[in-house]
């Protein structure tokens, strides 16, 4: 293969692995590639070929940092940083078992892997929000500011809150907005189990509603509390995967 690449022929291969599933699949998908011409310069999101720690890998370059080329699969959370030297093909078409064939200049697989792309930085948010001890230290910053926008007095702000957006009254929806990070600054106090962070999640939105009862500047009104609710439970339904992938990591680590 490095020969033929070497005298500027094409290469027709097997792609094996996961790692740039779903765009590419290592269970039949065959790709071919290309040489890189003399003097030519990798493109951000392009798929190349290239040599790391001993190994032929072909991922897809995501930066360019000065001389270090970084290179990630799609379906990978580490990176390879290379060298220009070292980089020695880039994908051009990619063969399905049935033949039909894939052409990695066209729009549609430009499309498909800002998809893939844009899915990767949806990932790596979620990576971030996993990490239990930054959490911590913004559960505190959160439980303030619920504190301070449920009981402070902002009928005197003349904000008109009435308004109707998508059918529902704004006060509703801003209710149900505000809920849906508490089962997430929860969770890491309640040993992870799912039953008791929606529990408490949900006594919390009660308690703050009902504080409002007792205040002379706020009002009490059912429908904010099952806003409340409806936030606490859609941002419950939200985290289970944190907490199933937390009790993964947490048995296989044992």
């Amino acid at each position: 293969m490095c020969e033929r690449l070497k005298n500027g022929q094409e290469v027709t291969m097997l792609f094996g692995g996961r790692s740039m599933l779903p765009l590419i699949n290592g269970e039949g998908d065959k790709i071919r590639l290309r040489p890189l011409a003399e003097g030519e310069k990798c493109e951000v999101g392009g798929v190349y070929l290239f040599f790391h720690n001993n190994h032929y890998i072909i991922h897809r370059l995501i930066a360019i940092r000065g001389d270090v080329y970084v290179f990630r699969g799609d379906n990978c959370y580490s990176n390879e940083e290379v060298q220009h030297s070292q980089v020695l093909a880039k994908l051009m078409v990619i063969i399905r078992p049935d033949g039909t064939e894939v052409d990695c200049e066209g729009s549609w697989w430009h499309k498909a892997s800002r998809k893939v792309l844009c899915r990767r930085k949806i990932r790596a948010m979620v990576a971030k929000v996993a990490n239990s001890k930054a959490r911590r230290r913004w559960a505190v910053l959160y439980f303030v500011l619920l504190a301070v926008v449920m009981l402070s007095p902002l009928n005197g702000l003349d904000v008109a809150l009435n308004k109707m957006v998508f059918g529902l009254r704004l006060d509703h929806l801003l209710h149900g907005a505000v809920y849906l990070l508490c089962p997430l600054f929860l969770m890491d106090y309640l040993n992870r189990r799912k039953g008791h962070i929606l529990l408490l999640a949900l006594v919390v939105g009660l308690f703050t509603e009902f504080m409002q009862y007792l205040l002379p500047y706020r009002e009490f009104d059912v429908n904010d509390l099952v806003a409340n609710a409806l936030g606490c439970f859609v941002g419950w339904l939200a985290i289970i995967p944190l907490l199933l992938r937390k009790r993964k990591m947490i048995i296989n680590n044992r």
